[in-house]
């Protein structure tokens, strides 16, 4: 997996960490990512599916289980997580050993990303899975 799509894959895991507080972080349906890095914008239609949306929306300890399982294929590792009201904060290194920390606010059905290699994202929530 090419580094792109990796940081791809982390910046959508990470994306789909944290909720308004009192609210579920994420729920299960088609949610639509547009991703910006180097100059290109990829817009990505995933489907969450509701055994993965109760992982997210558990402890700080269950979100980082399912980062960890979604990241690993893509030869990435969490170093750290961190969820703070309506925010998570994901570090992960890659095979390039260089640390990227995403950091997610959530609006609801809706949420945006920044993330120290340059990447940034939005989310929105579109329904049901197709």
């Amino acid at each position: 997996m090419n580094a792109a799509r990796a940081s791809l894959l982390i910046c959508i895991v990470a994306l789909l960490g944290v909720p308004a507080e009192g609210a579920d972080r994420v729920r299960a349906g088609q949610w639509e990512t547009t991703l910006n890095m180097s100059g290109r914008t990829v817009t990505r239609s995933t489907c969450l599916m509701p055994s993965d949306a109760a992982a997210i929306n558990g402890d700080a300890a269950s979100i980082r289980a399912y980062v960890e399982r979604v990241s690993a294929p893509a030869g990435c590792k969490v170093t750290d997580l961190k969820v703070n009201s309506n925010q998570v904060t994901v570090t992960t290194v890659c095979a390039a050993g260089t640390p990227n920390v995403g950091t997610t606010t959530y609006h609801g059905d809706s949420w945006e990303t920044v993330n120290t290699n340059g990447a940034t994202a939005q989310s929105k929530w579109v329904g049901a899975c197709k």
